[in-house]
């Protein structure tokens, strides 16, 4: 939970000044399996009220979404396809009518997404890790911009944490799937530095020493979703092939898809 501070700050997402800053998880506190040693950190930094906000909504839906997909007897999502699955209205007791209801139409609204396996089983846009659970004949919708967006929050989370720094101009961030499941290349792995966050959530952090600015992020979540995060000068990212601001997915007005709000996309109420 995010926890407000009355001293003004800047956001380390969308680099403003806010008259009250909260403390935002790095990996959201819901994500830790409850096989989590309580030595780990869990590492926050400041975030405007605003984009804590929109960034727990995603963060939510994402794990709902995304642990439906995996194996619940794996040690690094202990606990977690329990919690899900309370937060759709099952196996749970003693709920008010408001609140079983509200998680009735959350129940509905993802049923209605589900689309058939053999649809689009073997065709693009399937994400290495996730799915299908144990044959299931069922696939979940979610869309790369959600992905996207995370990865980079987490990053400059642990940019703010590692370094004291706001990722701004000239430097921006791209994101990509790892198609190498979280796994440094052997050249760069002695230069790496990982970061363990207790059972499945794993960041490593590889940095030039001739330019520390330039920054290169492996990021795994439930030892299933890995993700790799650039941080480079803006001009330089659009050789690399990222996925940088303005991510495209699935649209708000699409009904039948999972929301993400315009804000997330930019930043901006505009």
């Amino acid at each position: 939970m995010a926890k407000t501070s009355p001293e003004t700050g800047r956001c380390v997402h969308c680099i403003r000044q806010s008259e009250s800053v909260t403390a935002d998880h790095g990996f959201p506190d819901s994500w830790y399996p409850d096989t989590t040693p309580d030595s780990v950190q869990r590492w926050t930094a400041p975030s405007c009220p605003k984009c804590n906000s929109e960034l727990g909504r995603l963060e939510r839906d994402l794990l709902i979404r995304a642990v439906l997909c995996i194996d619940p007897k794996k040690r690094a999502v202990s606990g977690l396809a329990s919690k899900v699955l309370r937060s759709l209205g099952l196996d749970t007791d003693g709920l008010s009518e408001t609140e079983k209801a509200h998680r009735e139409r959350l129940r509905a609204k993802l049923s209605a997404e589900l689309i058939p396996y053999a649809d689009v089983a073997g065709g693009p846009g399937a994400i290495p890790g996730l799915g299908p659970y144990e044959n299931s004949p069922w696939a979940v919708p979610i869309p790369w911009a959600s992905l996207s967006i995370i990865a980079e929050k987490i990053a400059r989370v642990c940019e703010h944490k590692i370094e004291a720094r706001f990722v701004e101009n000239p430097h921006g961030i791209g994101t990509a799937v790892d198609l190498a499941g979280g796994i440094v290349p052997e050249p760069l792995a002695p230069f790496a530095k990982i970061f363990d966050f207790g059972p499945g959530l794993k960041v490593t952090r590889l940095s030039p020493i001739e330019d520390p600015l330039i920054v290169r992020y492996w990021i795994s979540i439930w030892d299933s979703l890995h993700l790799r995060v650039y941080i480079d000068l803006l001009d330089d990212l659009r050789t690399i092939g990222t996925e940088g601001p303005g991510v495209t997915g699935l649209a708000p007005e699409n009904l039948r898809a999972m929301r993400i709000s315009p804000y997330l996309r930019n930043m901006t109420e505009d």
